[in-house]
């Protein structure tokens, strides 16, 4: 790992002024701008991290309104959203806070929206703070427990927002793999040889149900590999609007295929599909990518 991080600091664009010190176990990054990251043994995965994020995408810390900050553990996104260093995920936020893949509307107050796979409440803290009711579900026991912790830090947008510990599918139980790193790729189409734990699961129609919702604008489906059985819910047609981030295969073996889901949710009446690549990575869209369905 020591020696990939070197060569990605020798092929960087230099956006820092010393990052030959993050192979040191303590010490100071500081930002072309002068924006200083002090870290040490234990938080040195975690600045490394920001400095791939920011090197990576463009991303200018500072203290300045508006700008990316860092404080104590804290990350600041430009809207005021503050998450814990901890499993801060380069690739993800990304795609959430600068692709903006989750944009559906420039009005969601007070519109309810569900979401499935809510990694460490970024989704769920992005849909409040654009005014949305938002309910997040996250099957992945450390990545929940993180999500309640991040969601704590912003109590306003907290009040918006209810996470259980949910996997969505049919109503019951199933195993869910333990991640101790508590990464967003756990699924639970993927438990050989891994440790699990029972996890609730639950329909769409049971999420309607328990949570009393009527007219639901968004379903947000993230759940790496459950979304062809979950897309034969019949619910999902009392929804404006589905995103549905799909992969055909896990662990290698096929699981669907991408039309599944795009005709299914034709026969729900939703009209205008389109189908996109959510990141840069290197996929094709037959095999991985989101589908957006509206009517």
């Amino acid at each position: 790992m020591e020696k990939l991080f070197i060569i990605l600091i020798l092929r960087s664009n230099y956006r820092f002024h010393n990052i030959i010190n993050l192979i040191r176990n303590e010490g100071t990054l500081i930002s072309w701008n002068g924006f200083k990251f002090p870290f040490d043994k234990d938080n040195k995965k975690d600045i490394r991290r920001i400095y791939l994020f920011s090197n990576r995408y463009g991303v200018e810390f500072s203290d300045t309104n508006r700008n990316w900050n860092y404080k104590e553990g804290i990350i600041t996104t430009p809207s005021g959203i503050k998450f814990l260093i901890k499993k801060f995920d380069p690739l993800i936020f990304s795609e959430t806070f600068l692709s903006d893949i989750h944009f559906s509307s420039f009005d969601l107050v007070n519109k309810v929206v569900i979401q499935a796979g809510g990694f460490i409440g970024d989704t769920a803290l992005y849909y409040a703070s654009r005014g949305a009711k938002i309910y997040s579900f996250e099957p992945d026991i450390n990545s929940y427990n993180t999500a309640m912790k991040n969601i704590k830090l912003n109590p306003e947008l907290s009040k918006v927002i209810v996470m259980k510990n949910y996997a969505l599918g049919e109503d019951g139980e199933i195993d869910f793999p333990i991640n101790p790193n508590g990464s967003g790729g756990s699924s639970a189409s993927s438990i050989n040889n891994k440790r699990t734990i029972k996890v609730k699961s639950i329909s769409v129609n049971g999420i309607l149900n328990e949570f009393s919702l009527k007219d639901p604008f968004l379903l947000d489906i993230d759940i790496k590999g459950n979304e062809f059985e979950l897309i034969k819910d019949k619910a999902i047609s009392l929804f404006q609007m589905v995103r549905v981030e799909y992969s055909t295969s896990i662990d290698g073996k096929m699981i669907g295929n991408r039309n599944t889901i795009i005709n299914k949710l034709k026969e729900m009446g939703f009209k205008k599909i389109r189908v996109y690549k959510h990141n840069e990575g290197t996929y094709d869209l037959m095999a991985h990518g989101t589908i957006e369905a509206s009517r």
